[in-house]
């Protein structure tokens, strides 16, 4: 089973990045169409090598920290979709993400002068398993706070962004939790970590498939349930109220 997710997931992405490539989505979604073709050039030359070359963890080692690099801009991209309304927020937003991610690795850094239940693997692979752990959580952070502006705050978005939204904070938050696994239960749980990880990846890719179109780029939606409370006014003049604050203290101007 194992073997098949392992195949699955870069077929997925390959069909994913045509697919938005045909749709034109990937005008709309850049960051998101280039990582996907990363991706599955990344997972294929990983597979081909097997996890008993001598290669492997070496490529590995090379291209995990890229991986690193495009969940922030993938964040980043989230973030600059959701508030490009909003210039104030997203400026303030974009310089606290930037700031989070490097505390996170610095933190990281730190955390190794901690002992690690998984001291079975190499110094190599424990360095990147503490660092991914902690470039995790920094992201989460922001993409949980992402879904709670799309909660709290009656906006209008394509149903495509909402659904990036949502299903990228899905597979960052599978990963964080797997991740922490990892760290606290030790070697043991490698196996079983790794299945979990390919099942996540799988499904997330699927889920894009299956909701992402050209369609759902034209069809607008508020994603806030209508049982929540607060008058809708008053909530979209707090929001306008807010980021015409940051505009001014960042010195910004709306065009």
């Amino acid at each position: 089973m194992a073997r098949l997710l392992d195949l699955l997931i870069p077929a997925g992405t390959a069909i994913l990045s045509i697919r938005l490539f045909g749709a034109g989505l990937h005008r709309r979604y850049r960051i998101f169409f280039i990582y996907l073709i990363f991706e599955t050039l990344h997972l294929s030359v990983l597979e081909l090598l097997g996890v008993k070359s001598d290669l492997y963890e070496k490529v590995w080692a090379v291209t995990e920290p890229v991986e690193w690099v495009f969940y922030f801009l993938l964040v980043v991209e989230i973030y600059s979709l959701v508030l490009e309304d909003y210039r104030g927020l997203s400026t303030v937003g974009r310089w606290v993400l930037i700031g989070a991610f490097l505390l996170a690795l610095l933190a990281s850094a730190l955390s190794l002068l901690a002992p690690s239940a998984y001291n079975q693997q190499t110094r190599t692979m424990t360095y990147f398993i503490v660092a991914d752990r902690a470039v995790y959580f920094s992201l989460l952070i922001f993409l949980i706070s992402i879904l709670f502006f799309l909660l709290r705050y009656p906006i209008t978005l394509s149903r495509n962004i909402i659904i990036h939204s949502i299903v990228f904070s899905v597979y960052f938050i599978g990963n964080t939790v797997i991740y922490l696994v990892l760290s606290l239960a030790g070697y043991h749980s490698g196996p079983a970590v790794g299945y979990a990880v390919s099942a996540i990846t799988l499904g997330t890719v699927v889920a894009w498939l299956m909701l992402m179109n050209p369609a759902g780029e034209k069809r607008k939606q508020s994603a806030r349930p209508r049982w929540m409370p607060g008058r809708e006014e008053a909530l979209v003049s707090q929001l306008n109220y807010l980021n015409a604050a940051l505009l001014k203290a960042t010195h910004n101007r709306p065009k």
